[in-house]
């Protein structure tokens, strides 16, 4: 006896749920988006003039319980890192894309264009603030010691307490050195501030909008002292590499370095309003279900 047709198509979609990437600014993906290197099977499902970017996944992998498990697998979440950002970043190669969490995951369709559609204004008042333009980071790095350097070479007052150690005996001048060490530390990490203000103050001037992310320590050899994250048009790029250049020749001898990295999709300047009608698992890492 054959099955039915509507018990079987029900089976078969219970065991699979819905990873949403993004929602893109047009209702279809270009026939050239399955060419790109993006996980196969990633399609764009119609929300009025916009488009949501999904791929169905097996529930026994993206279900809420089994995600639990996979998320304590480093190589398995590395792929869906990497799975994410290659779906995103050739989504933008045809338009505006909006990022949503990695691993956000919905049971059915119609669970999706629930949440979405009730973002509707949300979705369009996001799009017409990110046209036309995508984000980059740039990387500051220092070699303290450098600006240590500079500033015992420069301060008087400090060459002056360096000159008295001569002649003291050993308490007094391990005492007088250990002071000496704090105002050079206080000076140069004053001296360091003031740099990161004004390079700062420099980057936001190319920028429709910045970020300015904690730093985070890369390597041993190097200290990453800004992490800034830029929303740029398209059309401003070139003022961008521009600017970025310029500090490379301007600080390099005071012991900094620059990286410029991207183009990305917007992840840091496309915040939406997701609570609704959703509830996050309890996951560190904050995969959503709905």
């Amino acid at each position: 006896m054959r099955k039915d047709n509507g018990e079987g198509q029900r089976t078969m979609e219970s065991t699979k749920v819905i990873y949403l990437y993004g929602v893109v600014d047009h209702a279809e993906a270009p026939a050239s988006f399955a060419e790109l290197d993006a996980p196969p099977g990633v399609r764009c499902l119609p929300i009025g003039e916009l488009g949501a970017l999904i791929r169905d996944v097996p529930l026994q992998e993206f279900g809420e319980e089994a995600l639990h498990e996979r998320m304590k697998d480093p190589k398995w979440l590395e792929e869906q890192v990497w799975n994410h950002a290659l779906v995103l970043e050739a989504a933008m190669r045809f338009g505006t894309v909006i990022p949503m969490k990695l691993l956000t995951i919905f049971r059915t369709e119609k669970s999706l264009l629930d949440s979405l559609s009730a973002l509707d204004e949300s979705l369009r008042a996001l799009f017409a603030r990110l046209q036309g333009k995508e984000e980059w980071g740039v990387k500051g790095f220092c070699d303290l010691p450098i600006i240590q350097e500079a500033v015992e070479a420069q301060d008087d007052g400090l060459r002056q307490l360096k000159a008295q150690f001569a002649g003291k005996p050993s308490g007094t001048a391990y005492l007088m050195q250990k002071h000496y060490e704090e105002l050079v530390l206080r000076e140069s990490t004053l001296r360091l501030a003031v740099h990161i203000t004004s390079i700062s103050s420099r980057l936001s001037a190319v920028a429709q909008e910045t970020k300015f992310n904690p730093p985070a320590q890369e390597s041993s050899s190097r200290q990453m002292v800004l992490n800034a994250s830029l929303l740029i048009h398209k059309s401003a790029f070139s003022s961008l590499e521009n600017e970025v250049n310029a500090l490379r020749q301007e600080y390099l001898p005071r012991g900094f370095a620059f990286e410029l990295v991207g183009p990305f999709p917007p992840y840091s300047f496309s915040a939406l309003p997701l609570g609704t009608g959703r509830r996050e698992a309890t996951s560190p890492e904050g995969a959503a279900h709905a």
